[in-house]
């Protein structure tokens, strides 16, 4: 327990000091030799605690090592002060762009997916599902994370305290369980094309069946925080939020970790796996019911093998980005390593970063994507060209352009619409990438 505290405690002085300072306290005889004299005193902590602490907070001290920290921990050095801003402002770039880039793209995914009506498949909502979850904790998760970060302490309250655990948990089992959906949905499809299709309203209950197990298994990650409030200086004072789980806390942190690393990520990593593999078999060695020409073939070959290509990609990505992070939270809570600030945001930005990677792998390798994107936006300059058509006429009639000048958009927007129409009839027939409609298989008797 008391390596518990510790681990919190390096945490806090790595916030709140250089590097290199950080770098030495998070050495462990050094961090022993600071954190566990012979006389026992209780930090001052102030909240809800009253007398009752757990073993994050119940720490030794003697007087000599109570006032270094404080030094330690209000000691800023012009030299320090200036890289500290550096880091600053590297920061707060690198989430701002994770911030803009994410919720950007997965409001372009939610749009397409909703206003596209023409094919309402279970596929089609796994995807808006997996968009949902990235603006969910791109909302509320990685900016607190950012404001923790600059402020060296927690500012929004208990409330947040819970609400921002909950939601980094939650959006991962949500990832990682649609994804699974996906896969099995894939090779149901795949390997049984006879069988009858998941229906919108099956992909509807799955959804919530998904939302439901992982709200269940990010509770305990919500309930047992604790925000800390503690007085370092006259002046300062610090708000942490930290886990807080009973009795022993140690033990019963480690093996949560262990337990939703193991259930939420690794399990579902290898059913992923296994059911690609599958499919990936099963596109490679047999043709698809129709294909009667070698064209044909081709064409439905290089289709398949193109929309499995994606859909590896979008699950590669998000167990590269999340692998580090996970890995250093189990190996954190059983107290094989050390807490450190550098690798803790590097290895969260990597993580929060894969929020942003999916609308670019649709709109790479879905041509139907990118022409729903393409429609989108030529309705958005459409409307732009309505609204400044209007204003044109209601100007004097001095300012209005000459009568001779051609409106040019006007007199071509039918041909526009018919080469459109066209493109999208040829595109339909050259049999390109599309998510949402993977040919079933059969053997060729």
């Amino acid at each position: 327990m008391r390596s518990a505290a510790a681990i919190c405690l390096s945490l806090l002085l790595g916030l709140c000091s250089s590097d290199r300072t950080a770098a030495r306290l998070n050495d462990s005889s050094l961090l022993a030799e600071a954190l566990f004299p012979r006389t026992e005193r209780l930090l001052n902590v102030s909240g809800q605690l009253g007398n009752r602490t757990s073993g994050f907070f119940l720490l030794d001290f003697d007087e000599e090592t109570l006032e270094g920290w404080r030094s330690l921990a209000s000691r800023k050095s012009s030299g320090e002060e200036s890289q500290w801003g550096g880091v600053k402002a590297l920061l707060v770039a690198a989430y701002s762009l994770i911030i803009v880039v994410s919720l950007f793209g997965n409001t372009l995914v939610c749009h397409v997916m909703i206003k596209t009506n023409r094919t309402q498949t279970s596929t089609r909502l796994f995807i808006l599902n997996l968009a949902v979850a990235d603006i969910f904790i791109t909302v509320l998760n990685t900016p607190f994370t950012l404001v923790r970060f600059m402020n060296s302490t927690w500012v929004f309250g208990r409330t947040m305290c819970h609400i921002s655990r909950f939601v980094q948990y939650c959006s991962l089992h949500v990832s990682t369980l649609t994804l699974t959906a996906i896969a099995l949905d894939r090779r149901k499809v795949i390997l049984y094309p006879l069988r009858p299709r998941m229906s919108p309203v099956q992909g509807g209950v799955w959804v919530t069946v998904i939302w439901i197990m992982a709200s269940c298994f990010s509770l305990p990650h919500a309930i047992y925080q604790k925000l800390l409030t503690f007085t370092y200086s006259e002046e300062k004072e610090r708000s942490l939020c930290i886990p807080d789980f009973p009795e022993p806390s140690d033990v019963y942190w480690q093996y949560i970790d262990l337990l939703t690393f193991i259930l939420l990520y690794v399990l579902p990593l290898l059913i992923i796996t296994s059911s690609y593999t599958t499919v990936a078999r099963r596109l490679w060695r047999h043709n698809a019911i129709g294909d009667i020409t070698t064209d044909q073939h081709a064409t439905h070959r290089k289709k398949r093998q193109r929309t499995l290509a994606m859909l590896l990609l979008v699950v590669g990505v998000f167990a590269v980005c999340w692998f580090p992070l996970n890995c250093y939270v189990v190996l954190l809570s059983s107290q094989a390593i050390h807490s450190s600030n550098a690798l803790y945001f590097c290895f969260h930005w990597l993580a929060m970063s894969s929020t942003c990677y999916n609308p670019f792998i649709y709109c790479c390798l879905n041509p139907t994507f990118r022409q729903e994107l393409r429609l989108l936006f030529g309705r958005c300059r459409r409307k732009r060209r309505v609204v400044v058509g209007m204003e044109l006429e209601h100007r004097p009639a001095a300012a209005c352009a000459p009568c001779h000048r051609p409106a040019w958009p006007d007199d071509h927007e039918p041909l526009r619409s018919n080469a459109h129409v066209l493109f999208t009839a040829q595109q339909a027939l050259t049999g390109r990438t599309d998510i949402l409609s993977v040919e079933p298989m059969v053997a060729v008797s």
